[in-house]
């Protein structure tokens, strides 16, 4: 009773704020419990406005893909799901929802510069034309997230390494199974009371 009127609370002071309108979400392995918790995810973030949402799952076993187009197929959101090989979509429309399957940040960039190479070799990008914005429009992920939160641990990810360079970063010890909305409520609250810097 005292945490749910707690909850309340919280989801009060967040609501009158303003909101990352990007949010990461790290996990570094995923092996079966907290399915339905992915489904949790998409509508927390989708109940506090924020248009773009990322799952970075850094190891899995199965074919997790396929599982969570299932439990994502009513969701109130687009989804894409991307691994090294392939991709799939399912959603009704809503929040933007990507999940990355082992698709780290090292090979993104890796094979963005590999494409850029590829159009000098063909002719078609100068090489005194390349800059930060040429390398940007051959990531695989455009968004620019406002905040990553990395679950069950204080390592960072190489996921969107690249365009996460001035996000604002959270870590917390609670697990990915383990995860609440309340815990949730408490990264957006942390976000919302940092001055961002952008670098400088």
């Amino acid at each position: 009773m005292i945490r749910r009127l707690y909850e309340k609370l919280l989801e009060r002071e967040v609501m009158s704020h303003p909101r990352p309108r990007c949010v990461v979400f790290v996990i570094s392995s995923f092996d079966g419990p907290g399915l339905e918790k992915f489904r949790d995810l998409v509508e927390w973030s989708a109940s506090l406005g924020i248009d773009s949402l990322l799952i970075h799952i850094g190891q899995y076993a199965g074919d997790l893909a396929s599982s969570l187009i299932s439990i994502l197929k009513d969701a109130p959101a687009d989804v894409s799901i991307i691994d090294a090989e392939r991709s799939a979509s399912t959603g009704r429309g809503g929040i933007g929802v990507t999940i990355s399957l082992g698709y780290g940040g090292k090979k993104e960039v890796t094979e963005a510069i590999r494409s850029v190479l590829m159009d000098v070799a063909a002719g078609l990008i100068e090489p005194e034309e390349i800059d930060r914005d040429t390398i940007e429009r051959y990531l695989r992920f455009k968004q620019k997230p406002d905040l990553v939160i990395r679950a069950g641990g204080r390592r960072l990810s190489d996921f969107m390494i690249w365009q996460a360079a001035y996000s604002e970063l959270y870590f917390t010890d609670v697990d990915w199974a383990s995860m609440r909305r309340l815990d949730f409520l408490r990264a957006i609250r942390d976000f919302q009371r940092r001055e961002r810097r952008f670098g400088r």
